[in-house]
């Protein structure tokens, strides 16, 4: 089998990742913080080809995040011609595998094969990968899948995140301000 892939890379911006924020109101903060996710680069690059119907390889996903840090990060995994190729539910100790993107959802069974999977990772600070992406990290992950049947097939990969606050709204000194004060003495 002949497997292309798909390379599902937005568009890294090198200035500012950020638009002009000069005259923005709160009510922009959900679709600044969709563009930003889009902008991050996910390139799902050596996938194993040429295989026979019943043999399994690996694809990689490279994700490049941009300054600020993600948390609760996730990848939406999609085979786009199943009847050509599955992905397959690896059991491994950093990786949950699920079929939706609710963290609380049930993971499915170990070596299972799907159309389309959300790979959860561990909670931060327990191991490597976890579920925060620090500013500018590169993180790359390998997942397997399974050859169906002949023809060509993609994978297509995107990020689900949550930017994380404190990176976004610093919490930082403002501009001091002093004032004199005089305390008289009693006088008795």
């Amino acid at each position: 089998m002949s497997a292309s892939v798909s390379e599902r890379s937005a568009a890294r911006v090198t200035a500012d990742p950020l638009p002009n924020l000069s005259g923005f109101a709160l009510a922009d903060l959900p679709q600044l913080t969709s563009d930003y996710l889009h902008s991050l680069e996910v390139r799902v690059a050596r996938v194993t080809g040429k295989l026979e119907p019943g043999d399994d390889g690996t694809f990689t996903v490279r994700v490049t995040n941009g300054p600020l840090r993600i948390t609760d990060w996730t990848l939406h995994l999609t085979s786009t011609r199943p009847q050509v190729a599955t992905i397959i539910a690896s059991p491994g100790l950093v990786i949950q595998f699920r079929e939706g993107g609710d963290r609380d959802q049930p993971s499915v069974p170990p070596n299972s094969t799907h159309d389309s999977l959300y790979a959860f990772f561990l909670d931060e600070g327990l191991g490597e990968p976890d579920s925060v992406l620090e500013a500018d990290e590169v993180r790359e992950v390998s997942f397997h899948w399974h050859a169906e049947g002949a023809g060509s097939g993609e994978f297509e990969v995107h990020l689900h995140g949550t930017i994380d606050v404190d990176s976004l709204f610093p919490r930082d000194r403002g501009t001091a301000s002093t004032a004199g004060v005089e305390v008289k003495r009693l006088t008795s």
